[in-house]
């Protein structure tokens, strides 16, 4: 299971609310861009590969869409124009140009002026558009152009708000070396995946994972090699396992796994299936050779996630003595 950001570029914000946005605040922008450049209608749009959604539309009666309303993706509408290109649009008269013929918002709503600039996620990608539309032609000076750029920078830095909120809990549940959920994350994770289980009657395993004789890897080739091991183990074992799976380091050379199994005999088989990939990790990589001990549990209807570790590392240590004797 990869850790999960705060929001999704996916999914229409509407239909996924998030704290750090203030759709009153949005309101607000969206009314004063109608009211500044004295037009009928204003909005904020969202794109995503179900449709451009109105994320807010100013609060007039000359305004014929409603927040909510889900404009197919494939429809010639303006918005379309702006996240395929990812530039600014101004159309004074479309009726005069062919190649909005077939745009409902000219032929069945009456708009004839359109002006729209693009607006995106931190990540780059296209939120979508924000612009103000009339129902006769228009002839914004350039002054116009940059006011609605400087009211959707405002927009903007909510988005980057959200994004580097989203950036610091990722920080706060992975491990910087491995990439993987660090015990804070997995631990989170872990806790979800198996109040999930249990409400499906699904069976879990955990598996625990011990470099064994890793100080000697650090002590006999440098530390910077031991972080390369470290690496790999977290690489194997995320490839091992499905993505629902959660992936952990908990710190020094522990991993973990809680995976979805049908039975004992699959978590077995699974056990098998790492092991074997780590006696081709190190032929093939140039890594020193190193080997692992592995030790599992199952999840039961009364067992916590302390005690899921423990029982697991308990059995961890005991095979690591056998091998060990």
């Amino acid at each position: 299971m990869k850790n999960s950001p705060v929001y999704t570029t996916d999914i229409f914000l509407l239909d996924n609310p998030n704290d750090l946005i203030s759709l009153d605040k949005w309101q607000k922008t969206v009314n004063l861009l109608a009211k500044l450049f004295d037009a009928p209608a204003g909005f904020l749009v969202q794109y995503t590969k179900e449709g451009f959604q109105v994320t807010i539309a100013s609060e007039q009666r000359s305004n014929p869409y409603a927040s909510g309303v889900v404009i197919e993706p494939e429809v010639n509408i303006f918005c379309r124009k702006i996240v395929e290109t990812g530039q600014s649009l101004y159309v004074n008269n479309a009726v005069l140009d062919p190649c909005w013929d077939t745009n409902p918002e000219v032929h069945n709503d009456g708009f004839r002026s359109y002006l729209g600039v693009p607006v995106f996620w931190p990540c780059g990608t296209a939120f979508g558009t924000f612009c103000v539309m009339d129902y006769k032609a228009t002839d914004y000076q350039k002054t116009y152009i940059e006011l609605i750029t400087q009211l959707k920078e405002l927009l903007e830095s909510d988005l980057a708000l959200i994004g580097c909120y989203a950036q610091m809990q990722q920080l706060a549940i992975t491990d910087p070396l491995c990439d993987v959920n660090n015990r804070r994350g997995f631990n989170v994770l872990a806790e979800q995946r198996i109040k999930l289980a249990k409400r499906n009657d699904g069976l879990l395993g955990l598996l625990y994972l011990d470099i064994d004789r890793f100080k000697d890897i650090n002590d006999l080739h440098s530390h910077g090699v031991g972080d390369l091991v470290l690496k790999a183990v977290a690489r194997i074992l995320s490839q091992s396992v499905c993505e629902s799976d959660v992936v952990g380091r908990l710190g020094g050379d522990e991993f973990v796994a809680l995976v979805a199994v049908k039975d004992i005999i699959e978590l077995d088989r699974l056990k098998q299936r790492i092991m074997d990939a780590f006696e081709l990790c190190y032929c093939s990589e140039g890594l020193p050779r190193f080997t692992v001990s592995i030790g599992y549990s199952l999840v039961s209807e009364t067992i916590d996630i302390c005690q899921l570790l423990d029982s697991a590392d308990q059995d961890m240590l005991q095979h690591k003595q056998r091998v060990a004797g």
